[in-house]
């Protein structure tokens, strides 16, 4: 009988091989150097050269660039949005995710909370049993996470860990000083951690838009047939938890002080009063869920992380998705 092949994923209770290692150091040495020299530079300039670089990305990776005009062109049809807007727009949402690393940095400096989101939150909230924050990589969502504690709201995340825990300790650097609370669900316990977060009456946040090592069910999203993960709505449905769809999106009216438009919050509430917890109830509260995501990326394309994701074969995906 073959023996089985080492696991090299750490997050798997692997470890790497002495070649695995060197390319790992040598990778986080140059992020590490990067991040300084990014944190050195004004916000306009860290933001001009973050669009560039994904304009250069653009030029050089054609494979890439057809993967997000196919998205697009799934997703929208006809549009005057085209694949370089996507390149460099969400070029400038990391720049964006580096500015919550230098000290003093506020999350309301450059995302604001729509008013009537704030109440539906809170109401949902009130509520006592807890929230299920289904969110996508739509705009700025990193700071979207600090926007809400900075506004007062108790808000964990759902998260996988990076493939090098030095990685990870790194997105801790974003979201832990500003009291953002990571639910990694890779480690040991996640699910009573989660549990325990709604019986407290807070809310936790999962993001669903792209595909995940989780069990999933199949949904159109964006004019594609995609894997969304299926936690969140049991979940919600066997705690009878408030779902919320929260997701960042362009500003329609209003400018700050200095008279640039900023992305705004926007939250709506997805009912699940007339579901049971039975998997048909799963099955209607995932489309209810997917149909407000869709129309969020719709709103706001250019700034979607998931048109990089290639147009693949959910039914194919799914063993490899889905551990049971």
């Amino acid at each position: 009988m073959a023996s089985e092949e080492p696991v090299a994923d750490v997050r798997e209770g692997g470890t790497w091989t002495p070649r695995q290692r060197l390319k790992n150091d040598v990778v986080y040495v140059l992020v590490r150097a990067l991040l300084a020299f990014a944190l050195l530079l004004p916000r306009r300039a860290l933001r001009a050269v973050c669009r560039a670089l994904g304009f250069v990305a653009y030029v050089v990776l054609p494979r890439t660039r057809r993967i997000v005009a196919a998205r697009l062109e799934a997703g929208l049809g006809s549009s005057n949005v085209r694949a370089q807007s996507v390149f460099t727009t969400v070029a400038a949402m990391l720049a964006d995710t580096l500015d919550l690393l230098r000290p003093g940095e506020r999350a309301g400096a450059m995302l604001s909370l729509d008013p009537s989101s704030r109440r539906v939150f809170a109401e949902a909230l009130a509520e006592g049993r807890g929230v299920v924050f289904v969110a996508a990589h739509l705009g700025p969502w990193e700071r979207m996470a600090a926007l809400l504690v900075e506004e007062g709201f108790p808000v964990a995340t759902v998260a996988r860990e990076s493939y090098d825990p030095r990685f990870t300790e790194l997105y801790e650097r974003l979201r832990r000083p500003r009291g953002v609370r990571s639910l990694y669900r890779g480690r040991r316990g996640v699910a009573l951690s989660i549990a325990r977060e709604l019986a407290r009456g807070r809310a936790v946040g999962f993001l669903v838009d792209v595909p995940a090592r989780v069990p999933s069910v199949t949904r159109r999203l964006f004019g594609s047939d995609v894997l969304v993960p299926i936690g969140p709505a049991r979940i919600a449905l066997a705690r009878r938890a408030a779902v919320v769809v929260g997701t960042c999106a362009p500003a329609t009216s209003g400018s700050n002080a200095a008279g640039s438009s900023l992305p705004i919050v926007q939250i709506s509430r997805v009912p699940l009063d007339d579901l049971g917890p039975d998997s048909c109830a799963e099955d209607v509260l995932m489309t209810r869920i997917t149909a407000e995501l869709e129309r969020r990326i719709a709103a706001w394309p250019e700034a979607w992380l998931g048109s990089f994701v290639p147009l693949g074969r959910p039914a194919a995906l799914r063993g490899a998705l889905d551990p049971h």
